[in-house]
């Protein structure tokens, strides 16, 4: 079930990660953001680590995290979510947001990685994507 067969791990990334879509399943159903939540989450946090320990020279540890790449939080979380975002949005038929919205997402979904506790990086990203989902919609509006 986790990678290295400790129980510790698999408290501290799947169960969080199970969690998140058992709540986004039951309360957020076919909404955009969901599909940005499960983005960032699902595809951007989770390439992030295997493109940092293949391609990551940068290394950077901010307060409470672990050492994390900037190759990693860029390509990965970055780049991952704006793919993941126009993938979910397309396969459940929702309409696309345009790219300014997402580019802001996506980095917020970065910074939020970025600067987490160092294994709660997942229920960060989700917290901090749900309080700015009402203002980054005032600020860029579609």
């Amino acid at each position: 079930m986790s990678r290295s067969d400790s129980p510790s791990e698999l408290m501290q990334g799947p169960l969080q990660v199970n969690l998140i879509l058992m709540y986004l399943g039951i309360c957020r159903f076919m909404t955009t953001e969901a599909a940005i939540v499960v983005a960032a989450v699902g595809l951007g946090d989770s390439v992030a680590p295997w493109i940092g320990t293949r391609f990551g020279r940068h290394v950077y540890r901010m307060p409470f995290g672990r050492l994390k790449t900037m190759e990693g939080s860029v390509c990965g979380v970055f780049l991952g979510t704006v793919v993941g975002c126009y993938l979910n949005l397309w396969f459940l038929g929702l309409p696309l947001l345009p790219l300014r919205i997402l580019l802001a997402y996506a980095a917020i979904a970065a910074v939020a990685e970025a600067t987490a506790p160092s294994n709660l990086d997942n229920m960060a990203i989700i917290f901090v994507l749900h309080l700015s989902m009402e203002r980054v919609a005032n600020m860029l509006p579609a």
